[in-house]
């Protein structure tokens, strides 16, 4: 196994220039559209439906702060709310809607970013094999693809991230009230989730396992420090999502460079030497 080399600052810009050249034509241009388009849908009907449902339960809180006898024709939050009139009061109060409104928004806001940036993830997986097999036509003909990912196995490989991830996020649900901690704690789920499905669903359309499994052994800091400036660079709100298609370029060339050192790396090593077996 050979040491690994270590991220090296003008290599990364090289790649990101590279990518950055490729995303800027018509063609890939069009196709982060489709992410786009998909997610904001998706996320804002979520925002949208959870916002309404918190008011909701803002207005009974209100509806029994002033008549506590209309509780009996209410939910059980109506029911709790009469007997404690106080906090109905609170809840109903127009300061307190506009402190929790706005507390809502931002928390939710955030979060929402995060979740759609994963959404754009997954969105663009299904759209991955045309984008590595277009920039291998560009760039590398000569590097062959020994794709290596089928709907199904993607579709199971996502379906345990997705619970490790809702493992790891459960885990760091504690520290969201340590300052500091709490940043980290919210990222690093997403961070694990955006790694693994980005590296994985680009490295099988160029690697095979074995070659995979080497890769990500011998080059995990590099391919890291790679998928850390994406994830960075998704947290900017909306370039999370029109990014995708650039992330999935940006990966592209360096998988299908790192596939060429891999491979030539084995060319050169040196044939084993057959064993010399002694006459009897």
């Amino acid at each position: 196994m050979q040491p690994e080399r270590k991220p090296d600052i003008a290599a990364e810009g090289a790649l990101f220039a590279k990518a950055l050249s490729d995303f800027f034509t018509t063609r890939f241009l069009t196709l982060s559209t489709a992410p786009f388009i998909i997610t904001m849908i998706l996320a804002f009907a979520f925002l949208y439906y959870l916002s309404g449902e918190f008011f909701d339960m803002l207005n009974v809180a209100a509806q029994v702060s002033q008549n506590p006898d209309a509780a009996a024709a209410q939910n059980e939050l109506a029911q709790f709310a009469k007997e404690y009139p106080i906090l109905a009061t609170i809840l109903g109060s127009f300061i307190f809607k506009a402190i929790a409104g706005t507390l809502l928004y931002v928390i939710g806001g955030g979060f929402a970013v995060l979740v759609s940036v994963i959404l754009a993830v997954i969105i663009i997986g299904f759209f991955t094999p045309y984008i590595v097999a277009e920039v291998q036509k560009r760039h590398y003909p000569q590097i062959e693809r020994k794709a290596t990912v089928s709907i199904g196995a993607y579709l199971l490989f996502m379906l345990k991230q997705l619970g490790l991830f809702l493992l790891f996020f459960l885990v760091s649900l504690p520290f969201y009230f340590v300052p500091l901690l709490n940043i980290v704690a919210m990222n690093a789920p997403f961070y694990f989730l955006f790694h693994r499905l980005l590296t994985r669903d680009v490295a099988g359309e160029i690697l095979d396992e074995q070659e995979q499994r080497i890769l990500f052994r011998e080059a995990k800091w590099r391919i890291a420090t790679t998928t850390m400036i994406l994830y960075l660079l998704s947290l900017i709100p909306a370039v999370g999502i029109l990014g995708q298609v650039f992330f999935v370029l940006v990966l592209a060339h360096q998988f299908f460079q790192e596939a060429a050192r891999l491979r030539n790396a084995r060319l050169e090593e040196p044939a084993p030497r057959p064993s010399i077996s002694s006459r009897p």
